[in-house]
Formats: structure tokens, C-alpha cells, sequence
């Protein structure tokens, strides 16, 4: 890191601090100043500060008394065997620079930088005066979890259909299967019953006789009347003789 341009010598030169906001951009401020960009988060612990008096760059942390570890113990240590902490808090969203007044990260660094001409940068260390963002812990995370309400159980769902009971000899006796064989039998036989009373009427009525006759089978016909029977009483051919004209009677 280059050095700090160089800067008048004043009185108050002891109070101005070195801050290397960027690689290339450092900046001679006084504690008021360099407060105030803690505070916007312009500068953070990480960033390297100087002032006459002191070897080397240090990090605000260091000088502060924000980071209780030398960044010199933690270099030395080796990254691959370092056993990692619980990770930190998110860190907080940003906020305008322009605001008029912004939430001050701490307290204030005036009393982390309790510089006096009497007092060495060494003693910073065991100063009492020093306030450090370890002191401000957020709860663990068991205490969290144990604080938060316990969500009633989950009702059941109503929408599902209810079982009906079904007596035994319902589940247990199978649906009898209908003989396809009945229902057509009984086609069979009612068409039968339709065909045979209409053949009785033609019969009765000698239409299967004028049938016959206009056939030339009137012989046949003879036949099977013989065998099944005359019409009987009450057919045309059982009043023809009551239509027939009396003989006259014999003179005396």
C-alpha cells in the first residue's frame, strides 16, 4: 500500500488519521470524520488507518478494539485446519448516504479512541473505556426456536368420503350373476305364444283353408283337419248350415 499524501504540518497533526478507503484512494480525516464514515458504512473494520506514532497500517478493528484478534496470529494460523465458527448475522441493508441521521452502528468511536498526548497507542489493548460489539450478542438460535408458538395439530380433512358399514352378508355374498339363457327363453317362448294364437284365429276363420284352396292343397288341408280336429262351434263353417234354406215341407 502506497503511503498517505503528504500533509501540512499543523498542530493538531497528531489527531489526523490515514485511511485507505480504497487502494487508491486514501484520505487524511479527523477522528470526528472517520466516525462518521463508521457510522455510514463507508468504512468498516477491515479498513487500514495510520497515524504518526504507529509502525505499520492497522485495521480500524485493531485499533479500535472491535476485533480482539491481531491480524498477524490469524495469518499465521492455516486456513485448512481452522476449525470455522457458527456463521455471522447477515450483515445490514444499505442505507443512503444522504440521510440526516443514520443509525450509528455503535455508540460512537470517540470513546474507542481515547487518544491523548499522555496516553501511548499501546495501552488501547487494556483501556476500560473501549466498548466493543461483543458485548451486544443476539439470542442463540435454541432460544429463538423455543420462544416461537407451537402451530396447533392440523385439523382432518372433512372433504373425505365416510366408510358405510355394510352388513356381513352384503360384503361377504357376491352379486349373482342373471343366466343369459332365461331372458332369452322367455323371448322365445312369447313369440311363440304370439304366433300360435295367430295361427289359431286363420284356422278358426278357414283362412288357411281359402289359402289352401286358392294353393291347390285343399287335399293336404283336408288331412291335417282330420287329424287335428274341425274348427268347432262358432266359426263360419259351424253356421253355414244353420244358413242353408229349409226343405219344404211333403204334401199331404
Amino acid at each position: 500500500m502506497r503511503p498517505a499524501p503528504p500533509v501540512p504540518a499543523t498542530d493538531d497533526r497528531e489527531n489526523l488519521w490515514h485511511v485507505a478507503i480504497a487502494p487508491d484512494d486514501i484520505k487524511v480525516l479527523t477522528l470526528e470524520k472517520l466516525d462518521d464514515l463508521f457510522r455510514l458504512d463507508v468504512i468498516d473494520e477491515s479498513t487500514k488507518i495510520w497515524k504518526p506514532g504507529m509502525a505499520t497500517w492497522q485495521p480500524l478493528g485493531v485499533v479500535a478494539g472491535l476485533d480482539s484478534d491481531p491480524p498477524a496470529e490469524s495469518a499465521r494460523a492455516p486456513a485448512s485446519t481452522a476449525r470455522r465458527g457458527p456463521p455471522p448475522p447477515p450483515s445490514p441493508p444499505p442505507r443512503n448516504m444522504d440521510s440526516d441521521h443514520p443509525t450509528p452502528v455503535v455508540s460512537s468511536l470517540s470513546s474507542m479512541f481515547p487518544f491523548s498526548p499522555t496516553m501511548p497507542i499501546g495501552e488501547l489493548d487494556s483501556s476500560p473505556h473501549l466498548v466493543t460489539r461483543t458485548e451486544v450478542q443476539a439470542p442463540p438460535a435454541a432460544m429463538l426456536a423455543a420462544s416461537r408458538p407451537t402451530p396447533p395439530p392440523g385439523m382432518p380433512d372433512m372433504r373425505a368420503p365416510l366408510l358405510m358399514i355394510q352388513p356381513a352378508e352384503a360384503v361377504e355374498a357376491p352379486p349373482r350373476a342373471r343366466p343369459r339363457d332365461t331372458g332369452r327363453a322367455q323371448r322365445l317362448m312369447l313369440a311363440l305364444s304370439v304366433v300360435t294364437g295367430l295361427m289359431m284365429t286363420l284356422y278358426r276363420n278357414d283362412v288357411l283353408l281359402d289359402a289352401a284352396r286358392s294353393a291347390g292343397r285343399e287335399g293336404v288341408y283336408q288331412k291335417i283337419e282330420t287329424a287335428l280336429g274341425g274348427p268347432g262351434f262358432g266359426t263360419p263353417r259351424s253356421i253355414e248350415p244353420l244358413r242353408a234354406p229349409a226343405e219344404p215341407a211333403p204334401t199331404k
